[in-house]
């Protein structure tokens, strides 16, 4: 009856989600009503009881009050199970569930029913059921010990006391998994991994050293007439040798300590069994760690976010008045938040509220708000020389800031870099170049583009009714063809075949809408910005740099919001190996400075005539030293490992909330240019802008600014600062997940929840 999980089945990603709030003892309301701050509201709100057993980020355990409880469980899976707190009245089903899960143990072996109700009595946190309605199908418990790891002369049968678990320390520092069990027609659906989850999160909130057991040798009965125990342990712990328990026990974080004779009773196995631990400081996938909460511990010491009053507060509200009395209503504005200062990650406002900042300035802030060595640039340049006009006479800063983009984008040839002020003005500078150096007219571009809102950067935009309506007539000599999106592909489409038939459908234009000789540039987005985050397939990208090869077209790569080192790298571009003929940045090449970038081969930049391009402040000598500073902050390998990190955490992070969230219909990006698309329904991919506007809007009265983006706006898009600590980042992600749940606990239906 120790920890038996099941066989071995298919990962498939996160399997857990956040206990569902049920029995809770104070709503967040309450909470911040009696004086809690809000980062001790969240973990009531999250866990139950206000804890003092948790881990503080120093590490430091803190002391539990005595006669605490934690409070019922309850998470929903993706398939519709549900792991929750066992009852009185699963007993019999418990003993049933014995039977099954372990056919081979004599009768007087196994827990029955009055078992489990006297567990629940010593130990009612530690009793862990997995259901499907109302059947039980799953179960795991434990109990608490001071577990002496040099002392092993207890055996399994000592722990467990005939079945009643009287061995049980209240104030034992180890939790012990006396059984973990799954019935047989539920194996596979992610109900083992979900119970270890739950309880490592019961070891965070109980402040205990981890968990500790006895895993059973599964495999070595058929072996053992040709191995030794000895030697099938070490292909355990060498991974020579897959057991079907201990291998997915390994799997889900369980360390082998050492291989144990006699403490088990199964003879099939000669009585060998191994010791298996689960540390306290291991993270657990699906296990969601807890904020630390303790009552002497100030605000600023837990949490970065700081709301003093709700949001927007009285000056900002006065201050949004007299917006709306200035400024244009065509001028949008994702949040009622305004700002006094901002560095970092972090944003402050007038009030003085302080949020965690997920949006950079739409992908102009890589290097966090007011980075030091930037303001350092920009204040020395200031003393010296703030305008001149590169039309009018030549300055360092101007010709340096070329020779370093020249340097650091992709491509070994010749190249000239022309700058300006904005990524609209830099994609009309690139296709008037490629004009000039092609003679033709033509531009083809994709489905679900942004590339800004001058005339023809908006010609070449899609998004018709939030950037275009009303707004033509449009330039002309524009295709516009379908770009590859796997999740919103043609039905009955693989991703492949999506790929496949965006080509068919880019090499059947040449024929159907346009003669290549008649095509100046093809222009995309490395990564689709506004369009919803979609990273161009390899293959389609190799494809389009062959047919501007061959039809001697100039391929012109956008990388405004994806490019400087948004997607680890520095420019996205080098994820596929290959160069384009013009490349054209702006956003966080100036860390917040109005300034953008057009670099290309020397050939094409010089095409154009004397006075075809430029502009009175393009390359202004403040948004050079800035974008120059900037540039040698991103070029850094540190800098760039840091940013593929977030990336990691944020893939990881989105990924476990798709598990647990119905509304969650895709994940995707490039690295840290992360985005999740919601849905109301995930059979038919019917969006939810309405439900992705309140969870926008919730999490920033929560403390977090977020923006969304997408065809249909339907996503949320991850930008965050790539200087974002790990805790303000993770702080911010439990921020927008509490949202999207209330969200979610408001608008979705049952059947669609289902269906999910």
């Amino acid at each position: 009856m120790a920890d038996v999980a099941t066989r071995p089945r298919r990962r498939r990603g996160r399997t857990c989600v956040r206990p569902i709030l049920a029995e809770k003892d104070l709503t967040w309301a309450k909470a911040r009503r009696r004086g809690t701050n809000a980062s001790t509201a969240r973990c009531i709100l999250r866990n139950g009881r206000h804890r003092r057993g948790a881990v503080d980020r120093s590490g430091r355990r803190r002391e539990r009050a005595q006669g605490e409880t934690v409070s019922a469980y309850r998470r929903l899976l993706p398939s519709g199970l549900v792991i929750a707190s066992a009852r009185p009245e699963h007993a019999d089903a418990l003993e049933q569930l014995q039977r099954v899960v372990f056919p081979t143990l004599d009768d007087a072996q196994r827990f029955k029913a009055a078992h489990y109700r006297k567990h629940l009595e010593l130990f009612a946190a530690g009793q862990l059921v997995g259901l499907d309605g109302d059947r039980v199908v799953a179960a795991t418990a434990t109990i608490r010990l001071h577990f002496d790891f040099d002392d092993r002369t207890h055996t399994f049968a000592d722990v467990i006391q005939g079945g009643w678990l009287t061995s049980h320390e209240p104030d034992g520092d180890w939790l012990y998994g006396a059984d973990i069990g799954v019935h047989p027609d539920y194996r596979g659906r992610g109900l083992a991994q979900a119970l270890y989850a739950a309880r490592q999160e019961l070891v965070w909130a109980l402040g205990l050293k981890g968990q500790v057991t006895a895993g059973m040798m599964s495999g070595f009965g058929a072996v053992k007439h040709r191995i030794s125990a000895e030697s099938y342990y070490e292909g355990l712990v060498s991974s020579r040798i897959n057991d079907p328990t201990l291998s997915m026990q390994q799997k889900v974080g369980f360390e082998f300590r050492a291989l144990l004779k006699d403490y088990l009773s199964d003879p099939i196995c000669d009585n060998y069994s191994v010791l298996i631990v689960l540390d306290a400081a291991r993270d657990v996938q699906g296990a969601v760690r807890p904020v630390a909460a303790a009552d002497q511990v100030k605000e600023s010491e837990m949490s970065s976010i700081q709301l003093k009053t709700e949001v927007p507060g009285p000056r900002s509200k006065a201050l949004l008045a007299r917006r709306g009395s200035a400024v244009p209503t065509g001028l949008g504005k994702a949040t009622d938040v305004v700002v006094d200062r901002a560095e970092g990650a972090l944003v402050h406002d007038v009030d003085g509220n302080t949020f965690i900042d997920f949006v950079g300035g739409i992908g102009a802030l890589a290097v966090g708000h007011c980075p030091p060595p930037v303001v350092q640039a920009i204040q020395a340049e200031a003393q010296k020389l703030i305008h001149m006009g590169s039309l009018v006479a030549t300055y360092e800063s101007y010709v340096r800031l070329c020779e370093l983009l020249n340097e650091v984008t992709p491509g070994t040839f010749a190249k000239k870099t022309l700058l300006s002020n904005s990524g609209a003005e830099a994609v009309e500078n690139a296709v008037k170049a490629a004009r000039a150096y092609t003679k033709r007219p033509g531009v083809i571009c994709f489905e679900g583009a942004y590339h800004g809102r001058t005339l023809l950067a908006v010609s070449l935009t899609s998004k018709y009714g939030l950037f275009k309506k009303g707004m033509g007539p449009f330039a002309g000599e524009i295709v516009r063809l379908p770009m590859p999106n796997s999740y919103r592909a043609p039905e009955g489409m693989t991703a492949e075949h999506c790929v496949t038939w965006a080509i068919h459908q880019l090499e059947h234009a040449f024929t159907a809408q346009v003669d290549p000789s008649e095509v100046a540039a093809i222009i995309i987005e490395t990564v689709q910005g506004e369009g919803g985050f979609v990273p161009v397939p390899p293959r389609f990208m190799r494809r389009i740099r062959e047919l501007c090869d061959q039809h001697g077209i100039v391929m012109i790569a956008d990388e405004v919001q994806c490019g400087f080192a948004r997607t680890g790298k520095l420019f996205a571009l080098e994820h596929y190996g290959i160069a384009a003929d013009i490349i054209v940045t702006a956003k966080s090449l100036g860390a917040g400075m109005p300034v953008s970038a057009i670099t290309g081969r020397a050939d094409i930049m010089d095409a154009t005539h004397v006075g075809g391009m430029g502009g009175t402040y393009g390359g202004n000598p403040l948004t050079c030293v800035a974008a120059i500073a900037a540039i040698e902050m991103m070029r850094q390998p540190a800098f760039l490992a840091r940013a593929e990190r977030i990336g990691v955490m944020l893939r990881e992070t989105l990924d476990g909330w798709k598990s647990r969230h119905p509304l969650i219909g895709d994940v995707r990006g490039l690295g840290s240019m992360m985005l999740i698309e919601l849905v109301k329904d995930r059979a038919t991919k019917q969006p939810a802008p309405d439900e992705t506007l309140a969870i926008i809007k919730a999490a920033c009265q929560k403390g977090v600014i977020a923006m969304r983006a997408g065809l249909f706006t339907n996503c949320i898009r991850f930008l965050p600062p790539l200087v974002i600590t790990d805790d303000q980042l993770h702080e911010g992600l439990g921020v927008i997940e509490q949202a999207l749940a209330e969200v979610e606990a408001r608008v979705l239906t049952p059947a669609a929840a289902g269906r999910s």
